[in-house]
């Protein structure tokens, strides 16, 4: 598992007094940085090898400015050439939300999805999660 802790920020809060629902999406992202540097080390966006195919997000409880959120990040599926990227947010010690991203490896240049390398699927597995 990876895990990224953050205050939130007042900027994602709404008139109703919690988070907005797109501020998850944005913390998300940031908490796949580490799977991003397992593709490219140097975060080079001239070179990226990965496309966002899907996201799903499920909102369980409100999350409100008050205490820092903590983003668990863990791998529940690795094909050929995708993956799928199980995220929980925790704040106060609740699971506030949960999400999947299906991210896939690709070639810009040719337009089509290429193999995950065994070294990045290795690493991958570190990070396995059985969701069943």
């Amino acid at each position: 598992m990876l895990s990224i802790k953050f205050d939130v920020r007042f900027y994602e809060t709404d008139g109703l007094q919690h988070v907005g629902n797109t501020a998850l999406v944005g913390w998300f992202e940031t908490a796949r940085l580490p799977i991003f540097k397992f593709f490219t080390p140097t975060l080079d966006l001239n070179n990226w090898p990965l496309i966002l195919a899907n996201y799903n997000v499920d909102f369980l409880e409100q999350i409100y400015l008050a205490d820092p959120v903590e983003i668990k990040t863990w791998i529940s599926h690795i094909g050929n050439s995708s993956f799928v990227v199980y995220q929980e947010v925790w704040q106060s010690d609740t699971k506030k939300a949960k999400g999947t991203t299906t991210l896939v490896r690709f070639d810009y240049a040719s337009k089509k999805a290429v193999r995950i390398p065994d070294d990045i699927r290795a690493m991958l597995e570190e990070h396995k999660i059985d969701l069943e």
